[in-house]
């Protein structure tokens, strides 16, 4: 949900840092922050990614702890 909201947040700051370069006489600001908003999008979604992988790796290890150690408590 947090990634739809961004999706069209960054969607609209382009469409408008497009349109404003249209009548600048000088447009290459206009493209640097709309082609920079869709860096910042893309950064900030493989961040997610990447710690969302992280977090699933860990809770996968943590299972696999506690299912050795339930293991070996049933073998005792």
């Amino acid at each position: 949900m947090k990634t739809a909201f961004y999706l069209i947040a960054t969607c609209f700051i382009s469409t408008f840092a497009f349109f404003g370069a249209l009548g600048m006489k000088n447009p290459f600001p206009c493209f640097g922050v709309a082609f920079g908003i869709w860096v910042l999008f893309l950064w900030g979604c493989s961040r997610r990614a990447k710690k969302e992988a992280a977090r699933r790796f860990n809770e996968r290890m943590f299972n696999e702890y506690m299912r050795s150690k339930s293991r070996s408590s049933v073998r005792r």
